[in-house]
């Protein structure tokens, strides 16, 4: 039986996500919730954030979504468990579980994490990568000035410069934010970047199977319509439409 896959963020970040995966699994049916309105989610409460997650899972189990992507490192480092609980009958899968998974298969030992302040405070990726391998050095950096200059399409390359200069020593650094892929080409090639749609991929796979024809996909955004639509053009060559939650 075919899928139908929600996949939402704060954004036009989880849009990488969508892209990859759709990719990987074309015969699944799509639907994409950019939460622009409440952009960005990583200076939000956690009530906030519950609040706006579930409203997207109340509109995805209304259209018979049965598999939830969270494509956002700050849902899922603050109100992941919450949203297992309320909803107990959708497969949900989290972005950082499936990076960290990525992460240790690379074998590297001096990491960076780069996140929204709220992803870095929660400390979630030096626990869980701790948890499998305490002997890998975690670096945490919250990079909150750029979620906005990716989503007003600014250029990034002197901030990023910026934050990362302190930190000559690492092997790797963790993408812990969507839409931080959308930047990579700015960072350093000599260090292994981490990303969470490659995870994310890989941990799909376990519900997909079918075979059916071509699946589709539907993109919506809750903010400003125009704006959107300029990055979601040139990342997966189409139009998204308003929607009100």
């Amino acid at each position: 039986m075919k899928n139908k896959i929600g996949v939402f963020d704060s954004g036009i970040g989880g849009l990488t996500v969508l892209k990859e995966i759709y990719k990987h699994y074309p015969n699944e049916d799509y639907i994409y919730i950019g939460d622009n309105k409440n952009l960005p989610y990583g200076e939000k409460t956690k009530e906030q954030l519950l609040m706006y997650a579930s409203k997207i899972f109340d509109y995805f189990i209304k259209e018979k979504v049965n598999i939830v992507v969270i494509a956002c490192n700050t849902m899922c480092s603050n109100v992941f468990s919450e949203l297992t609980n309320k909803y107990k009958n959708v497969n949900i899968i989290g972005v950082i579980d499936a990076t960290v998974d990525s992460f240790i298969k690379e074998n590297k030992s001096n990491v960076l994490v780069i996140g929204t302040t709220a992803t870095i405070k929660s400390n979630i990726y030096e626990k869980k990568i701790k948890s499998i391998n305490s002997n890998i050095n975690v670096y945490s950096l919250p990079t909150p000035k750029l979620v906005p200059l990716i989503e007003n399409m600014e250029d990034v390359k002197d901030t990023i410069d910026e934050y990362l200069k302190p930190y000559d020593n690492i092997d790797s650094i963790i993408l812990g934010c969507t839409h931080y892929k959308l930047i990579d080409k700015y960072i350093n090639k000599n260090i292994k970047l981490i990303n969470s749609s490659d995870g994310v991929v890989s941990k799909l796979k376990e519900y997909i199977n079918t075979d059916s024809k071509k699946g589709s996909i539907k993109i919506y955004t809750t903010g400003a319509l125009n704006e959107f639509n300029i990055l979601c053009n040139k990342i997966m060559n189409m139009n998204a439409e308003f929607i009100e939650l």
